[in-house]
């Protein structure tokens, strides 16, 4: 063995052994503390140095023994903090603020240039500018963090992208074909490195460098739209494809955005009917490219829909229904809900093929998409009067369907659609009546929907209340608080609709003031209040015995206050008669009712 290779051999035992010794020192010490300062311990014997031998060595080696080691003390939390915000302020802050100051001073640059140099020399230092800091990025790769070398390569890309905007907006040294070409290829060679990096970062400062050209791009682009709609469809399905092959998030938001604000800015400027066909299908077309690149790789996956893809999904969709609801409104003016009415029905078709893969925060937002565009359908599509019957049995169906189901969406949006339907139902009562119809007129179907979906409401919760004391949908709004609304409801619409109906038959009969009209009105209301109160004794229900005696004691009110003042004889007589006899019956009722309980206990 060579002198050299003795000297490394020993040199290693050497190392090793010291790395012993600090190890036993540190876990003396740790069981040293770990027993107590109160608790004697036995001095650890100090080990002797360890002989090293060589082959072909006539004498041992002695190895030295290092002085005792103090373990090393970890720095504490707020040191720790301290540091960390050391490093994100001199490192990542430093770079970025460096880089925005470059590309300022780039800028300014051009600028300058502009009175300086020549033609030529104006783009070409952009240009090998924006070279040199990508491929520095690239070289420095291997010995620094990724954020260093992805900001150089980001800078880089922004270069590119503004030297090409000078060529062609401030100098005019580009033609539109040659800055348009410069401009996807450079977009191009950001999303190549973005995908070479696994940078979702680089694919955004590429997405917004392509979404630019548009803006700064116009000349033979302007009064073309198809043009300016088929870049964006180009870009869009290329960024999301990326995009949802790598689960970059924030790059698809990116595009969502920046199409949205392309659109839009288009349309505030540049819009004319003549080009309503067209925008309609390209709008419809981004927004089947976005929803596919939302909804597909998830399922693909077999997995649940990323919440921040739903999320965008949900945007998107909020974006597209106005608009596509705006563009087809002229063109299908017989039929304005037709267009709510196909996206519901798409909605409620994707909503159960995701029902059947199990992904439920998916199929749920599905759902509510279909209900809200059907409900803005019948909205837009039928008069008032009509949105009242097709909201009220839609919502007893849904709360019923909900019940059944124990389906806290369905359950929810049934009673949504119910506040609707009295919202439309006073819009309904606000109008005079005009078809000449008693009950079969705007007012009386409204009554009639409110009657036949809340009494199919109420009973469906009775009945769920009965068999299932506690149940999720109380989560949502509970079940006996919407029975206890949906009651008193019934019964003043039971109430109001009756009296109406009848004041307009007499009204339709040239009658409108009669005596008898308001003789049947109290007659009514004293056989619904009866009709409570026998049915809350039968059901042991005092829910329903209660608003038996309101409805009793509203028509007594009445009789006094208003009847009284211009009923003659003999109505007078026979009104106060009717009511008299239902109050005794009602006393007899209760006294039954009394007896009963009392021999019951």
């Amino acid at each position: 063995m060579s002198d050299e290779a003795r000297r490394e051999l020993e040199a290693i035992k050497s190392d090793l052994y010291r790395l012993s010794y600090r190890v036993r020192a540190l876990e003396e010490r740790l069981t040293r503390e770990s027993r107590g300062s109160n608790v004697g311990t036995t001095p650890s014997v100090r080990p002797e140095p360890e002989v090293a031998r060589d082959v072909g060595a006539t004498a041992p080696i002695r190895l030295e023994s290092p002085a005792h080691p103090e373990p090393r003390v970890a720095p504490p939390p707020m040191d720790e903090e301290v540091q960390a915000f050391e490093r994100v302020l001199g490192g990542k802050v430093a770079l970025y603020t460096g880089l925005t100051l470059l590309f300022l001073a780039t800028a300014f640059f051009l600028g300058w240039a502009w009175t300086q140099l020549s033609p030529a020399g104006r783009l070409t230092l952009g240009y090998v500018g924006g070279v040199l800091l990508m491929g520095l990025g690239i070289v420095v790769r291997e010995r620094t963090e990724r954020w260093f070398s992805d900001g150089l390569m980001g800078a880089g890309l922004a270069t590119l992208y503004l030297s090409t905007w000078a060529g062609w907006e401030r100098y005019a040294l580009l033609g539109y074909m040659q800055a348009f070409g410069l401009t996807g290829a450079i977009t191009a060679l950001g999303i190549a490195l973005a995908l070479w990096r696994g940078s979702e970062t680089l694919a955004i400062v590429a997405t917004l460098g392509g979404f630019s050209a548009p803006v700064w791009l116009r000349g033979d682009s302007a009064g073309a739209p198809a043009n300016f709609f088929g870049y964006l469809a180009v870009l869009n399905a290329g960024m999301l494809t990326v995009s949802a092959w790598r689960a970059w998030r924030y790059h698809q938001l990116t595009c969502l955005v920046a199409t949205i604000v392309l659109v839009s800015g288009w349309a505030m400027t540049s819009y004319t009917p003549e080009y309503r066909g067209l925008t309609l299908g390209f709008v419809s077309l981004y927004y089947a490219l976005f929803s596919v690149a939302y909804l597909l790789p998830d399922a693909l996956r077999r997995r649940a829909t990323d919440a921040v893809s739903l999320a965008q999904f949900l945007v998107a969709s909020l974006h597209y229904l106005p608009a596509g609801y705006a563009l087809t409104q002229e063109v299908w003016r017989e039929y304005p809900g037709a267009f709510l009415a196909a996206m519901g029905a798409l909605y409620f078709a994707l909503g159960w093929l995701k029902m059947l893969t199990k992904d439920s925060p998916t199929d749920a937002a599905l759902f509510i998409l279909g209900i809200v565009c059907v409900a803005a359908a019948i909205a837009v599509q039928f008069q008032p009067s009509a949105q009242v019957v097709l909201y009220g049995l839609t919502a007893a169906g849904l709360i019923l369907a909900g019940l059944r189901l124990q389906t806290r969406l369905l359950y929810g949006f049934g009673i949504l659609l119910t506040l609707a339907a009295v919202a439309a139902m006073w819009t309904v009562l606000i109008e005079p009546i005009r078809t000449r119809t008693v009950l079969l007129n705007e007012h009386g179907v409204g009554w009639l929907a409110l009657l036949i979906g809340g009494s199919a409401a109420l009973y469906g919760l009775y009945r769920d209340m009965q068999a299932r004391p506690q149940s999720a949908l109380d989560s949502i709004f509970p079940r006996y608080a919407l029975a206890h609304l949906i009651a008193p409801a019934l019964v003043i619409a039971l109430a109001w609709g009756s009296a109406e109906q009848t004041l307009y038959a007499f009204e339709l009969a040239g009658r409108r003031d009669a005596p008898l009209a308001h003789l049947l009105v109290s007659l009514e209301w004293t056989l619904i209040g009866a009709g409570l109160l026998i049915g809350g004794v039968q059901a042991s229900l005092r829910g329903v015995r209660l608003m038996g005696l309101g409805m009793l004691a509203l028509t007594t009110t009445k009789l006094f206050l208003y009847d009284l003042g211009f009923l003659e004889m003999p109505y007078r007589a026979l009104s106060f008669a009717g009511l008299g006899l239902a109050l005794i019956g009602v006393a007899w009722l209760y006294s039954r009712f009394g007896t009963a309980n009392a021999r019951a206990n």
